[in-house]
């Protein structure tokens, strides 16, 4: 057979037989979706995912499943459908307006902040890189001490910006890096003076109408009918949620206000891929990691470092009864989507984040522990009860005191604010359902209990049990 006739064969073989790169293609994305449906599937049973998780590479949808509840009173359960607070996600948005606004020449994020807010203090001295990056030294609002009850009532943008502009920096500016929702708030209003429209109007004209992101919006207005919209919770008791506590999020414009959808927060991720809303010169200049001390956090609404080799754009949210994920693994073009409507870390590090990305990737999965509680004595759990203190190295509040209360078959820890349940899985070991860390029980040598270990993932911190005399 000559040349020419092998090279037509090969060209018909290639039009009627799929390649076997794409039948790997085909079995690979077949079992990601399967292994991801029974790795996420004991979080569900258990009560411990409340949300909807989305998986696509390429833009396609290898995984979408919904679990729990978006109503818990009236017996509403979540879907695709269902809109959900995205909280911190919102930052990148605002950042995507203030690039948007550089490139139609309006602004530069070399501007001072003086040239638009001229009466905000220190504002000479803050440019708009250093509140896109968090390096301005202004204080974060959620930190001051009647926040809570200060968001619990409407306020308009100028009136959140006026509750810390008279806090003394953190530091001098550009020269620390801390995170502060302060500094979205007012890259909000900024914004608005640019470009003489709403937060809100810009954001569907500029940002959600040209992505096709139909069921994304801004929750200003508490009165405000929004279809489909989740209930935000609390983990309570060894399944259950109660209702979080009542957040006016007109608070949180710039900051967290928005809500979504994982197939629209998809879409989203689709137009960042192109220049459907900025530029790929500015996005290959911002959104990239920095190096040095003040680079290694939030930049431009996005954490961007590279994973087990695999470099990833996240954004991260955590708000009242809410938290939400997008991972964005832009050299393998797979996007992971995660939105609870229950204020738990357990889809963030080291949980079913890291989880989902060993599966996509085919490496080891790391295995999912018992979650399921298991009965142990009145008199057991009451033994565990008392006073306790975290040393130094503590992750969340270094030498924190907290209170452990035996409560109809699980105990409940109060540290600070928090209220957490832990669930026994044994007779010394529990969940704690907020962050998802694994508590054990120690005891001394005549087998008294003498203080326990809270492990996270890889790291654990060991609290002693204070003297009750």
């Amino acid at each position: 057979m000559n040349r020419l006739a092998v090279s037509i064969l090969l060209q018909i073989a290639c039009v009627l037989v799929p390649s076997a790169r794409a039948l790997a293609q085909t079995v690979t994305d077949r079992e990601i979706a399967n292994r991801v449906a029974a790795y996420l599937k004991p979080f569900g049973d258990t009560g411990n995912l409340s949300g909807t998780v989305l998986v696509a590479r390429h833009g396609r949808v290898l995984f979408r499943q919904s679990y729990g509840m978006a109503n818990y009173e009236l017996h509403v359960p979540n879907s695709s459908e269902t809109r959900y607070h995205i909280a911190s996600i919102s930052k990148p948005f605002t950042a995507i307006a203030i690039l948007q606004l550089q490139e139609r020449g309006l602004l530069s994020v070399s501007d001072h902040l003086s040239r638009f807010l001229p009466d905000f203090p220190n504002g000479d001295r803050i440019t708009l890189d250093m509140l896109l990056t968090h390096t301005s030294g202004i204080h974060d609002v959620n930190d001051l001490p009647d926040f809570d009850d200060f968001a619990r009532s409407p306020h308009t943008l100028e009136e959140v910006v006026a509750k810390f502009a008279g806090v003394p920096l953190d530091f001098q500016p550009g020269t620390d890096q801390q995170y502060s929702n302060s500094n979205y708030n007012l890259l909000a209003l900024v914004s608005e003076k640019v470009s003489g429209e709403s937060y809100e109007h810009y954001l569907r004209k500029h940002i959600f109408e040209p992505a096709g992101m139909h069921n994304t919006g801004a929750d200003l207005d508490a009165t405000r009918v929004v279809p489909s919209l989740a209930s935000g919770y609390y983990p309570a008791g060894i399944t259950g949620y109660e209702k979080a506590p009542y957040l006016d999020w007109s608070n949180k414009t710039g900051n967290g206000n928005l809500y979504s959808t994982p197939d629209d927060l998809l879409r989203f991720d689709r137009a960042l891929n192109a220049d459907t809303l900025l530029k790929s010169a500015t996005r290959q200049k911002y959104f990239v990691e920095r190096e040095g001390p003040l680079g290694e956090g939030n930049l431009y609404g996005w954490y961007m470092w590279k994973r087990k080799g695999h470099r990833l754009m996240a954004g991260k949210g955590h708000g009242t009864g809410f938290t939400a994920e997008l991972d964005r693994y832009r050299d393998d073009d797979v996007t992971v989507i995660l939105l609870t409507n229950s204020h738990s870390e357990v889809i963030d590090d080291p949980i079913i984040a890291p989880g989902l990305e060993a599966i996509i990737f085919g490496e080891q999965v790391p295995p999912v522990e018992p979650m399921r509680a298991v009965a142990i004595p009145e008199s057991l759990l009451a033994s565990y009860a008392g006073q306790y203190q975290y040393g130094p190295d503590y992750r969340f509040d270094p030498n924190a005191r907290f209170t452990l209360t035996a409560k109809n078959g699980f105990l409940f820890m109060r540290i600070g604010d928090s209220h957490m349940p832990l669930v026994p899985i044994s007779q010394t070991e529990f969940v704690e359902r907020f962050h998802f860390g694994r508590v054990t029980m120690t005891t001394d040598p005549a087998g008294n209990v003498s203080g326990l270990t809270m492990r996270y993932g890889s790291r654990t911190f060991a609290a002693r049990r204070l003297d009750e005399k």
